[in-house]
């Protein structure tokens, strides 16, 4: 089965740099060579042309909500991307990917595409580095996506 890992890069140094650290370090425990990594740009990025071809995608963005802790991981869907997408229009939470139901391309979509978003300081734009608690919780995120998404590793129940 091949699978894509996405790390987004975003045009602010600091925290949203951490999807991508993130992203690496999933890629690198797994050592799978059906296993792709791609690190895109946020801006003007359409998910489904990017994931277009793989039987399973993940995607590791950053967040700021502002609801929930630094460094917390959700996973969301594509209907919740959807969702981010609306609510940031209307001054809510940034979201950086956007998705387009109407593709023109003739490779078929991925059966699974799961989304997770790092919740980052609110701060992290005016700042050039990695929070502490943000860089110091990379390894508990590598892990917790390396056993949600493939069963790789062993589970820390703190997460489940």
């Amino acid at each position: 089965m091949s699978t894509l890992i996405s790390g987004v890069l975003g045009e602010v140094a600091g925290e949203v740099l951490v999807g991508v650290e993130v992203a690496r370090g999933v890629h690198a425990f797994l050592d799978d060579p059906d296993v792709d990594i791609i690190e895109t740009e946020s801006i003007g990025v359409d998910l489904l042309e990017i994931v277009a071809g793989y039987d399973k995608a993940v995607v590791v963005d950053c967040v700021r909500s502002g609801e929930g802790d630094v460094a917390e991981l959700t996973r969301l869907g594509l209907e919740d991307a959807e969702l981010l997408a609306r609510n940031a229009s209307e001054g809510g939470i940034e979201c950086r990917l956007r998705v387009s139901r109407e593709r023109s391309g003739s490779k078929p979509m991925p059966k699974e595409i799961s989304i997770y978003a790092i919740e980052v300081d609110s701060e992290s734009a005016t700042r050039a580095e990695v929070s502490e608690a943000t860089r110091g919780a990379v390894p508990r995120l590598v892990a917790q996506i390396a056993w949600e998404e493939f069963g790789a590793g062993l589970p820390d129940f703190e997460w489940l």
